[in-house]
């Protein structure tokens, strides 16, 4: 299983840049997605799936929280960070109180070892994500449509209530766009109508839906039980441990 480090971190970028925000964008209840102006190539151009650090002042305390990014890499010049509110948190509530057009960020990056390389990964894809574990995953799928990949890719995302899904429209819209692109929603507690998937995303709804299961790559990304719930059903079934990534918010980052 691949998994990012934090001393895989320190080989990478640590170039200290400033951002102006140039949007804010409401993407679900509790969830906006900050949109960062990189037309001068500050920043360098990420790989799908990496995060960046972003510096906030808390109290007046220099507080470092990371953040995956949610934008494709092949639109270098906005970087979007894609956040959901913790009530309890810090940071989220500093973004979603302090942050907005104009604000000015702080940040290193892009860092991380959990991304897509299509060079290197040509086996079909499948995204397992959770929650805000989708943002990573965005990142990848936009970045196919970008790229025009006609790549195999199952997206299947878990998520507790309609209100909560995170770019559902735009997914919807990437399955006419993309001919290799498979998208699976289950909602965890759904209403009456809700006519689509319903229950937690299980190992069981997933191999009923997608090819021979050691000839995929595998990334994860949600909390630490979902993520290692999956590794090991995937290796039981023969899934190479090289052919895993997993992404976990909660456990090696602070993204609250």
């Amino acid at each position: 299983m691949i998994l990012s480090k934090p001393e895989d971190e320190r080989k990478q970028n640590e170039t200290l840049v400033t951002l102006s925000v140039c949007d804010v964008i409401q993407e679900a209840e509790d969830v906006c997605t900050f949109r960062l102006d990189n037309l001068q190539g500050q920043l360098p151009v990420h790989k799908p799936g990496m995060f960046i650090k972003v510096c906030l002042d808390i109290r007046g305390k220099e507080v470092w929280r990371s953040f995956s990014i949610s934008s494709s890499p092949l639109r270098p010049e906005r970087i979007d960070l894609t956040i959901k509110r913790n009530r309890k948190g810090e940071a989220s509530n500093y973004f979603f109180e302090q942050v907005q057009r104009g604000s000015q960020l702080r940040l290193k990056g892009p860092l991380g070892q959990f991304y897509y390389d299509p060079e290197h990964h040509t086996e079909p894809l499948i995204l397992l994500c959770a929650g805000i574990g989708i943002t990573p995953m965005m990142s990848i799928v936009r970045y196919l449509n970008d790229l025009q990949e006609n790549r195999s890719c199952y997206l299947f995302y878990g998520a507790r209530t309609h209100r909560d899904v995170i770019f559902d429209q735009e997914t919807r819209r990437l399955i006419t766009q993309l001919p290799g692109f498979h998208y699976f929603l289950t909602l965890s507690q759904p209403v009456p109508h809700w006519m689509g998937y319903c229950g937690h995303l299980n190992f069981d709804f997933i191999i009923s839906r997608i090819p021979q299961i050691p000839s995929c790559r595998f990334f994860l990304c949600g909390p630490r039980n979902f993520n290692q719930e999956f590794q090991e059903h995937l290796e039981e079934m023969g899934a190479p441990a090289e052919l895993i990534h997993s992404e976990q918010f909660h456990k090696k980052r602070k993204n609250s």
